[in-house]
């Protein structure tokens, strides 16, 4: 008797387990997208991408464990990854960015949703602008910064990349995103600043 309940208990801690796996693996971003994300990063010319992508996806999975069965997160993180993958930098930081809005966060969670969303900007930043005339410095800012979670350091340099006169419409719509999302109502203190700046005086 006995030997059979022992058996019989055994039995139930392995589907315990195996069902705590299942779980967990619910709860997390799709592993083929996030293995599809990390290498078409780390193949760029820009060695580091990779590192971020890295850092991203690390985030990511915590973020999605943290949350247990959530469907609505774990959709908009692999929304995220299908984004990058694909090429639409734009999409993918509005995905990135609504994860603070996700219903029944608690503090720890929306701190590290936050995260991921810096991480992201980071990315695009780095992916898209690193190459552009003059703005080396301010893009180096805005990487590190964010990626440390120090984001009221990178606010200034947002700005100055979003004024550099060699930015394409493309990049223009990027950094605008990026910028709206750290400093709600940059654009329109900017126009009345430079409307001052044309008055007699000024």
């Amino acid at each position: 008797m006995k030997h059979h309940l022992a058996k019989y208990f055994a039995i139930l801690t392995v589907v315990a387990f195996l069902g705590g796996l299942n779980q967990t693996a619910f709860a997390q971003a799709d592993a083929g997208l996030v293995a599809k994300f990390l290498d078409t990063a780390k193949s760029a010319s820009d060695s580091q991408l990779g590192t971020i992508a890295s850092e991203l996806t690390g985030k990511m999975q915590s973020l999605g464990t943290a949350l247990g069965g959530n469907s609505a997160v774990t959709a908009k993180l692999d929304d995220t990854l299908k984004s990058f993958t694909g090429g639409n930098d734009s999409a993918a930081l509005t995905h990135a960015f609504d994860l603070v809005k996700s219903a029944k966060l608690t503090p720890d969670q929306l701190g590290v949703a936050k995260q991921v969303g810096n991480l992201a900007s980071a990315y695009v930043v780095q992916k898209n602008f690193a190459s552009l005339p003059g703005a080396q410095g301010d893009v180096g800012t805005i990487v590190s910064s964010l990626r440390e979670g120090k984001v009221t350091a990178a606010i200034p340099a947002m700005k100055n990349v979003a004024a550099n006169t060699h930015l394409t419409d493309g990049q223009k719509q990027l950094i605008t995103t990026v910028a709206d999302k750290y400093a709600p109502g940059w654009e329109k203190a900017k126009g009345a600043m430079d409307g001052l700046k044309k008055l007699p005086g000024f």
